[in-house]
């Protein structure tokens, strides 16, 4: 009797999965598609996720020459910080985090711009050498999450991360 049953569920279950598509149900390569989708997506935020760990460690923070803190609304500078030290201090709460976030719905605040001298080339003069913009950080009206942007490898990604926030928030200040 037992044998009976299990034939009949598997005759049924064989029977209904090509129609599965009729009563909305998702079809087994729909399922698939989605998981290998879901994936990849979780790939490429895995890859962003270390190019943004890999362009933080290559900073050298005793090269930074400045960071330009920007009101986000008018683009007037608020601040300009050449202490190496209190630069790194403020970007350091960055080095432990992971949690990637959405951009929220809320304003930008400030944008806090990392300059550093250009990396010299053979046969070209120090006195040559020009500022680059490193990276962008925004920072958002009563949010916890920043948006960095590195534009030399078209990078753009947001963390949520309190510390990191009130770190970059206090240079405003």
């Amino acid at each position: 009797m037992r044998a009976h049953a299990a034939i009949a569920a598997l005759l049924a279950a064989a029977i209904t999965l090509p129609l599965s598509g009729c009563f909305g149900l998702p079809s087994p390569s729909d399922l698939v598609n989605q998981a290998d989708d879901l994936a990849s997506q979780a790939e490429d935020l895995a890859s962003q996720a270390q190019e943004l760990a890999d362009t933080f460690s290559n900073i050298e923070w005793g090269k930074v020459s400045r960071l330009v803190v920007k009101d986000a609304k008018t683009g007037k500078v608020v601040r300009e910080v050449t202490d190496q030290a209190e630069i790194e201090n403020a970007f350091e709460p960055l080095s432990g985090e992971n949690s990637l976030a959405e951009e929220p719905d809320t304003e930008a605040e400030y944008i806090f711009e990392l300059w550093q001298p250009e990396t010299q080339k053979l046969g070209q003069s120090a006195d040559d050498l020009e500022e680059v913009k490193e990276c962008e950080v925004t920072t958002y009206e009563g949010s916890p999450v920043v948006t960095i942007e590195v534009g030399l490898i078209d990078l753009r990604i947001s963390i949520s991360s309190q510390d990191t926030a009130d770190s970059l928030r206090a240079l405003a200040e």
